[in-house]
């Protein structure tokens, strides 16, 4: 058994996504954005396997790319960046100021790359260092998990996938423990022969910072951003933290 924090590589990552189901979700969502917003440049911060970067750049005419995944990074220009608009880069929030000197018309961080900071500290950091990386009337979109302990307790076990690859079948299975100042998660991968015996089994933990909506909109009001929209799952909508399972964060510099 293998245990690390996140420790995805990136082809197990990859698999675990139906991408063209998540895209064909979102794109309504991000399409209103893009004909709302002038958006020219943008930077994707945990950009992961750059499969948004490369849905991103059918409708800017920049995009800047970062993960502190290096194997990320290599991952994504071998086998899924096509579009000669994408520019990926290897780092985070942390370096985001030295790692990329001009500010960005939009500015998107999505799926947990926010709480899985792992504490308060980071985030606030983060917040800040991305509201500098803005340009004077742009905008930032966090996605993350709704953190209330109704919807946590509801959803602490995802619905199994079963998908393959190689001749193995992969089982992924998703649980969550939710916990005032971190919620932990757990990512289940078990591995199959091609006759369906158990070769491997993995536990991929992390610990995510525990953003409830509160907590976040003070932490987003005092890194300076001044109106913060918030929507619930699919970004189709008002976010109500009673039924929602995701929140998506629109944040105007």
């Amino acid at each position: 058994m293998k245990m690390s924090n996140f420790d995805y590589t990136p082809e197990l990552y990859d698999l675990q996504v139906n991408w063209q189901q998540r895209l064909s979700k979102e794109k309504e969502f991000f399409e209103k954005i893009f004909a709302q917003k002038k958006v020219s440049s943008m930077l994707d911060i945990g950009c992961g396997t750059g499969r948004h970067a490369e849905f991103f750049s059918d409708y800017v005419d920049s995009v800047t790319a970062i993960d502190p995944s290096r194997e990320m990074i290599n991952y994504a220009k071998e086998r899924v960046i096509r579009s000669g608009k994408i520019k990926l880069m290897e780092g985070g929030f942390e370096n985001l100021d030295t790692l990329v000197r001009q500010q960005f018309d939009l500015i998107v961080c999505l799926g947990n790359t926010l709480p899985i900071l792992g504490n308060r500290r980071n985030v606030k950091l983060a917040l800040k260092n991305t509201r500098k990386k803005l340009a004077a009337g742009g905008l930032a979109i966090f996605q993350f998990l709704n953190f209330e302990p109704k919807i946590m307790e509801k959803n602490r076990f995802y619905a199994p996938k079963i998908l393959s690859k190689d001749d193995k079948k992969y089982i992924f299975i998703k649980h969550f423990e939710f916990g005032k100042i971190n919620t932990r998660a757990d990512f289940l991968i078990t591995q199959l022969s091609s006759d369906d015996k158990i070769e491997n089994f993995f536990v991929h933990t992390s610990y995510f910072c525990t953003l409830r909506k509160n907590l976040f909109l003070k932490m987003a009001t005092n890194s300076g951003f001044k109106k913060i929209e918030l929507l619930g799952t699919g970004g189709l909508g008002e976010f109500n933290k009673n039924t929602d399972i995701s929140l998506y964060a629109l944040m105007h510099n």
